[in-house]
């Protein structure tokens, strides 16, 4: 549920107080966490995040019974006043509070990464890992590996990607033996934020030509074919996409980001692997929607647009994207 709150007749200093003891005080009546989301429609992360948790269907029964979620946007009068208050740096923020008014967690930005999200809220709903625990766990024992690293995953959320980097940096060097398990995440994650931060790929690269033989690696390789399929590298692409393959010939990830690079390119000689590579990945992961589109893709550029429509609908099934229902209108009117 979204309400829109208004201040009329407030002092400058005091709209925002104003604002905020309102929220509070219906989430409050409510008995609902209070969320407040800070969004442009310029900002594309905004858009995801409302396209994949805030506005879309599935969500709409979790959202509904834990939060009461307030939406705020540069045209509204509080915005400014707002984004003072909670000292804000970029678009996309979102402020999670509690009813007697206190800010218990916050996002900023958001990487597409839909089952995390959903995770990480789910956890405020139980008031479970909030950030001042995690760092006030972590200020008991700076040492501790475990403590680093939760830490280090909040403040990822939270977009304070190099305050993120150094603990993850801290974690490896406390457990240079890996006995928690934590390192492979901790060296994507470290590549992950330097690619955020600079746009960088070689940490990507580098990260790709170890031998570990871990979850990460797979996504790694994503980024780098993302990258090339950007670019339109056709050759440099498909030769990175063959070479994922030859490693990781059972991740879900790497056979369909291959079968999309051959859709992508349009190398109509491979289509039927391609939807065989997809069919697999569905197999490995079924409950993933974007693997079904990818399929509905290739269907449709080889002229097979009912089985197109089919897997369409079945990726929107599981997950009500805009995109995915702009697609099938697109397929339903060609």
């Amino acid at each position: 549920m979204s309400i829109a709150l208004g201040c009329v007749n407030q002092k400058p200093e005091k709209k925002e107080i104003t604002f905020i003891n309102d929220a509070v005080n219906k989430a409050k009546t409510a008995n609902k966490i209070l969320i407040i989301e800070f969004w442009a429609p310029e900002c594309g992360p905004c858009i995801r995040l409302k396209r994949d948790i805030f506005e879309n269907e599935k969500n709409r029964e979790f959202l509904n019974k834990n939060f009461l979620l307030v939406q705020v946007s540069p045209i509204d009068s509080v915005y400014k006043p707002l984004w003072n208050h909670f000292n804000l740096a970029y678009q996309s923020s979102i402020i999670f509070m509690d009813q007697s008014g206190n800010e218990i967690d916050r996002t900023v930005s958001y990487d597409g990464n839909r089952d995390a999200y959903l995770d990480f809220i789910k956890e405020v709903s139980e008031d479970k890992n909030l950030y001042n625990e995690l760092f006030s766990i972590y200020k008991k024992d700076t040492m501790d590996v475990e403590s680093n690293y939760l830490l280090a995953k909040k403040l990822l959320f939270r977009y304070q990607l190099k305050d993120a980097i150094k603990l993850y940096n801290k974690v490896l060097l406390l457990d240079q033996e890996n006995t928690k398990g934590f390192n492979p995440e901790c060296k994507f994650k470290i590549a992950e934020s330097n690619l955020m931060l600079t746009g960088n790929l070689e940490m990507m690269r580098d990260y790709i030509k170890t031998d570990s033989k871990n979850e990460y690696v797979p996504k790694a390789y994503e980024y780098l074919i993302s990258d090339l399929i950007n670019k339109k590298d056709k050759n440099n692409c498909i030769s990175l996409c063959k070479e994922a393959f030859d490693k990781y010939p059972d991740s879900w990830e790497i056979l369909n980001k291959y079968a999309w690079a051959i859709y992508v390119f349009k190398i109509k000689e491979d289509y039927q692997k391609a939807i065989t590579m997809v069919q697999k990945s569905i197999s490995l992961n079924p409950s993933r929607s974007g693997t079904y589109s990818t399929e509905a893709w290739i269907h449709f550029e080889m002229g097979e647009k009912e089985k197109a429509i089919q897997l369409q609908n079945k990726a929107i099934e599981i997950y009500p994207n805009a995109s995915y229902i702009q697609d099938l209108e697109k397929f339903k009117s060609k």
